[in-house]
């Protein structure tokens, strides 16, 4: 092992960092005065990330959408999802979406009742993926009016659910503060799955049959 840890911010993404010091007027980041200097290919992959997001144009420099991205507190893939979400009519589902990615776990299996967690978490299986699997938990205990007890008898973390409340809560502030447009698309799963890829396109992968 190392005789001292590294210091995070040499061992992090600095994807929101990099945005938040652009937003702030910053431009010239590889001579910037880092109190512990970042690896310089860490901070050229995150610029490299930001460009792909459409977030800094071929200049390095902010984009209008990249802009608005850094007013929300979110890593850059997520606030590039919920503003895409605005355009394609999704933005209640995706807003939804975004603050439960943003805590941790919502689901917890003990030990001794593996099989029975198991169980109960496969019922808010959803077939199109994860990301509405998080929503569907979301969306039913809020069907239950957020109800403790249920999450007990559900296997699901009260705690977190309760955090991704404050944190959509904050989310719907900043859209309205900035005149988004909330709305929900039903059944239409694929606006939702559009939003999602136009953050996550990094993730994808494409089958190929060789």
């Amino acid at each position: 092992m190392l005789p001292t840890a590294v210091p995070e911010i040499q061992r992090t993404n600095l994807a929101f960092v990099v945005l938040s010091l652009k937003a702030m007027g910053i431009n010239d980041l590889l001579s910037f005065d880092f109190m512990d200097p970042p690896p310089m290919e860490t901070l050229i992959m995150a610029m490299e990330q930001l460009h792909s997001l459409s977030a800094l144009d071929d200049e390095g420099l902010l984009t209008r959408l990249g802009r608005r991205m850094a007013e929300f507190p979110l890593e850059p893939q997520l606030s590039k999802m919920l503003i895409q979400s605005v355009h394609l009519g999704c933005s209640e589902e995706i807003l939804t979406i975004v603050s439960v990615l943003s805590v941790q776990n919502i689901f917890y299996r003990p030990k001794d009742k593996q099989a029975v967690a198991d169980q109960r978490k496969a019922k808010f299986h959803q077939p199109e993926g994860d990301h509405l699997t998080l929503l569907a938990v979301y969306n039913a205990w809020k069907n239950n009016k957020f109800s403790n007890p249920w999450c007990y008898e559900n296997f699901v973390q009260a705690r977190s659910l309760k955090r991704a409340q404050d944190v959509r809560k904050q989310m719907l502030g900043i859209m309205d503060r900035h005149k988004l447009d909330v709305v929900s698309c039903g059944k239409t799963v694929s606006k939702v799955q559009k939003a999602i890829c136009s953050g996550f396109f990094r993730n994808a992968a494409r089958k190929v049959e060789w």
